[in-house]
């Protein structure tokens, strides 16, 4: 528990060192409250870590507990860690304040006076101050936000509405093979069959559920995402795949929009990479289930927790997305749709891990398309083996694919 606040402050001393990166992050160094002996509400908190200091289960489990009690809802929790730290052991510090705080951001103080910003897109130097050089701020400082806010409806549908033309896809770029493939991929594992009304569960640009329909030969498509970009770039690739009822909505998956009153449930829903987006696991899991008709296919696919790519990123970055945190295991999945009354019919894990991936980022970026082939056939073939053979090598994967069938 935190008491109460009873009067202004100043920041504390550290707090003025580290202005440059608290400005960075919106923050002014007076707003910024010391952990220990913070009051209830506070809009930012700095913990300090000492040299030398390694984060034991009980160390991270009082930050995590007393930050949670004491920050707002739309707070900043700040952690300095005084001196060099190596990435393996900011990853530990990373996954101790996890599922409560998500790190965005990493700060990095040099003996020089130099502030260097590490974002998931790279590094970028914040300011080179030679008059601050040596002083106590000297270390790493982690920026964190409540998970609770970093996933809050508007929080999710801004960013989806900023990265829409991304997941979109561009034709002639390098990646672009690679990218349509993986949708048909997921839209594929469902066999052909009387499926003719289909729901895209989480659309992104709508390229599964499009691509399902023109598997099935269905006419009728409905589709829903947070971000109303989305859902506008979706209903345009329908039309433009000649898909004669196609329309969506915005919504999210623990509420989802569709089916509306009096309409039924459908034959055939599909969600893909949307499961590690979900505030609510096990509301969202509910909400899928009661979008599938009895008899109906579920085809549901995520990121994969335990590919041995995702498992050396998790080790070794301080800074990732917060679904591959919030990621989880095929049999996790396959487990709660099973109580929900599903039974599994296949498993498939897709996109090879590592070095697969940055193959890919090069060939995009520096070979032109070179390899786009090569990597596109390696992908699915090995992907086709995996499936035939009943999943056995899901740990060479990044994402996987299953199939159910909901109880008539």
């Amino acid at each position: 528990m935190c008491p109460q606040a009873t009067n202004a402050r100043s920041g504390p001393p550290l707090a003025e060192e580290l202005a440059e990166a608290l400005a960075d992050q919106g923050v002014q160094s007076a707003e910024v409250s010391p952990l220990e002996g913070a009051t209830a509400g506070a809009s930012a908190l700095l913990a300090t870590v000492a040299p030398g200091e390694l984060p034991t289960e009980e160390r991270l489990a009082s930050l995590r507990g007393s930050a949670r009690a004491c920050l707002s809802g739309d707070g900043h929790l700040f952690v300095h860690l005084s001196g060099r730290r190596p990435p393996a052991e900011l990853a530990r510090w990373r996954d101790g304040l996890w599922p409560d705080f998500h790190v965005g951001a990493r700060y990095v103080f040099d003996s020089k006076g130099g502030v260097t910003r590490v974002l998931l897109q790279g590094e970028t130097p914040v300011s080179a101050q030679s008059g601050r050089a040596g002083s106590i701020r000297v270390g790493e400082l982690l920026s964190a936000r409540l998970s609770d806010h970093v996933r809050s409806p508007s929080k999710t549908a801004e960013k989806f509405d900023a990265n829409a033309a991304g997941w979109n896809g561009t034709p002639g770029r390098a990646d672009y093979l690679h990218h349509r493939w993986m949708r048909r991929f997921v839209a594929r594992f469902a066999p052909k069959r009387a499926h003719q009304r289909v729901l895209d569960f989480g659309c992104g640009a709508g390229w599964v559920g499009i691509e399902a329909c023109l598997h099935q030969g269905a006419q009728h498509l409905r589709f829903f995402d947070p971000s109303p970009e989305m859902v506008r770039i979706s209903t345009e690739n329908a039309q433009a795949a000649g898909i004669a009822d196609a329309s969506g909505a915005t919504g999210f998956g623990e509420a989802p929009p569709f089916p509306r009153e009096g309409e039924d449930a459908y034959d055939l829903v599909l969600s893909s990479g949307v499961l590690s987006f979900a505030r609510d696991r096990g509301e969202w899991y509910e909400g899928l289930a009661s979008t599938v008709a009895p008899g109906g296919t579920l085809i549901l696919g995520d990121l994969n927790l335990r590919s041995l790519g995702m498992r050396r990123r998790r080790a070794k970055r301080p800074i990732l997305p917060i679904r591959e945190l919030a990621a989880v295991t095929p049999d996790q999945a396959r487990d709660a749709m099973g109580a929900l009354g599903f039974r599994h019919a296949a498993t498939s894990g897709y996109q090879l891990t590592d070095p697969v991936p940055q193959l890919l980022h090069l060939d995009a970026s520096r070979l032109h398309g070179a390899l786009s082939h090569p990597l596109s056939w390696c992908n699915r073939l090995a992907s086709t083996i995996d499936r035939g053979l009943g999943a056995p090598f899901t740990p060479l994967f990044d994402s996987w694919v299953m199939r159910f069938v909901r109880d008539a």
